[in-house]
């Protein structure tokens, strides 16, 4: 009896065990049927969430290309001038803005497919608000009818009328208050689609600001700056310098504003990618599976073809970003090239600018150590005190000339323009100071060595005839005469002044010294 009472005991332990392990499998596998369908839901409705970016992002981005495309002709509008662009350069600024229109046209085009998904719902809308205007037309008739019948009604008849009459009147009245809402939803509808049209017809109006996009086979022109004429001088070498140093600085600028613009196309491309990616997931469970998470076939052929025709406007946007991106960074490339050519010509300016300044230096040092040997040479060489300082002063004019004619020759740019108006200043010089240049020419003719000297008797032919006189100074530009007069030539105390062009003007003679007394 023991026995028999163990063994039922037994029996019933695993029979309650083995329950337990159907209801937990039972349960594991309906909790599983409950999230595929989660799971499948999630996963469209993953697949077919809107465009990755608002048509106010679509025109940040092209704004943002726009205003790199201006630098950038700025930039090359500024620097033309030193060769280091060229028409290849000029052509992919411009291919890379093209790129930015297309990728922003396709987004338009995404946009105007996300705003008239809904089309069908428009049709039923539309549908139904035509079958209003027929219910209102009915019910505008119906009441006419029945005010007519109300009006020769017997007295008997008139309650059912008028009751029938107010019926009619109010469905009249809801019929147009739903013809209404209708009417005002259609104009809402249409208000947004004008916006979603605008975005396309500001691109189009952006593209149209721009006249290098308008043939696409045409090279863009550039308004270079105008070309620099082959220079000389340190003056040049420093105007050469600095624009150097200010194109450097622009194609930093440019650079910067460059790589900006690539990593903000890359942030676009991995968007319009993270969009792509669970669409291409739905794409391949549907191409695996067309009934997949229980739902109809036709439902998932219409879910198929949606998202394939979705998936092909997103790979449309992503093209032309990859391209602007690849041409972004070409440019950037470029652009370190072109800042290599710059600093390059940066120390070719530096060398030649030091090379002139040695030159400069060393034309000076010839100059001054030249004087000074001249100096030297008179003070020990010549005894004469009068031929001494004549040769002293010529030094001094011959050492101020040379360091000016250094100076100038090696600080100027435009020889000829220098040589010109050297000329011009020369000639109004000469004419202005014709009387003292002759007078100084005088000096010299007069110190010669068949000259005269002080204390020698001379006559000279003045405004009221000849006058005779001592020289007692010989002056630059005039001549001082102690006068002698009577016979046998006497001092009379009174002492004339002469300009030494007399020499030139009148007459004059050197008279035998006076007798000794």
């Amino acid at each position: 009896m023991l026995s028999t009472r163990t063994t039922s005991g037994r029996l019933l332990v695993a029979l309650i065990a083995v329950g337990a392990t159907v209801g937990t499998i039972a349960l594991s596998g309906a909790r599983a049927d409950e999230e595929q369908p989660k799971a499948a839901s999630d996963a469209r409705s993953t697949a077919s969430r809107g465009s990755p970016r608002s048509p106010e992002q679509v025109l940040a981005s092209l704004n943002r290309a726009m205003a790199w495309y201006r630098q950038a002709r700025i930039v090359l509008r500024s620097i033309d001038g030193t060769g280091a662009f060229a028409s290849t350069d000029e052509q992919t600024a411009a291919r890379l803005l093209g790129r930015a229109f297309d990728a922003a046209r396709a987004q338009a085009a995404l946009l105007g497919r996300e705003t008239g998904a809904p089309a069908s719902a428009d049709g039923r809308r539309g549908e139904r608000r035509v079958k209003l205007e027929a219910t209102v037309r009915q019910d505008e008739q119906e009441v006419a009818s029945l005010r007519a019948r109300l009006r020769e009604a017997l007295p008997g008849q008139r309650p059912a009328l008028e009751r029938a009459s107010v019926a009619a009147n109010n469905r009249l009245e809801l019929d147009r208050a739903r013809l209404a809402f209708l009417t005002q939803l259609r104009e809402l509808e249409s208000s947004r689609a004008g916006s979603d049209d605008d975005l396309e017809h500001q691109i189009e109006a952006l593209q149209a600001a721009v006249p290098e996009l308008r043939t696409p086979t045409a090279a863009p022109t550039v308004s270079a700056a105008p070309p620099q004429r082959a220079t000389s001088g340190s003056w040049a070498m420093v105007q050469r310098l600095l624009a150097a140093q200010r194109s450097r600085s622009n194609l930093d600028e440019l650079e910067a504003a460059t790589n900006d613009l690539a990593r903000g196309v890359d942030d676009d491309i991995a968007a319009v990618r993270a969009s792509i990616k669970p669409i291409v997931t739905r794409l391949e469970v549907l191409a695996k599976d067309p009934t997949d998470a229980g739902i109809s076939l036709k439902d998932s052929q219409r879910e198929f073809r949606g998202l394939l025709e979705r998936q092909k406007l997103l790979a449309a946007v992503v093209l032309p970003l990859r391209e602007e991106s690849a041409l972004a960074r070409r440019y950037a490339a470029d652009l370190k090239g072109w800042n290599e050519v710059i600093d390059r010509e940066s120390r070719q300016a530096l060398q030649g600018l030091g090379l002139d300044l040695v030159g400069v230096v060393f034309a000076l040092a010839v100059v001054f150590v030249g004087g000074v040997l001249w100096r030297v040479a008179v003070i020990r060489y010549v005894t004469d005190a009068t031929r001494r300082r004549l040769l002293l002063t010529v030094r001094s004019v011959v050492v101020t000339v040379a360091v000016a004619l250094v100076l100038i020759f090696h600080f100027t740019s435009e020889m000829t323009a220098l040589v010109t108006a050297l000329g011009f200043a020369a000639a109004g010089i000469a004419f202005a100071l014709q009387n003292v240049i002759l007078a100084v020419a005088g000096y010299f003719t007069m110190v010669a060595p068949n000259g005269i000297r002080v204390g020698d008797r001379v006559s000279l032919q003045g405004p009221f005839g000849y006058v005779h006189g001592e020289v007692t100074e010989i002056g630059f530009v005039r001549i001082k005469l102690q006068e002698l007069a009577g016979d046998p030539l006497r001092p009379s105390g009174r002492v004339v002044v002469f300009p030494n062009s007399v020499v030139f003007t009148g007459s004059f003679f050197k008279d035998p010294p006076a007798p000794a007394s």
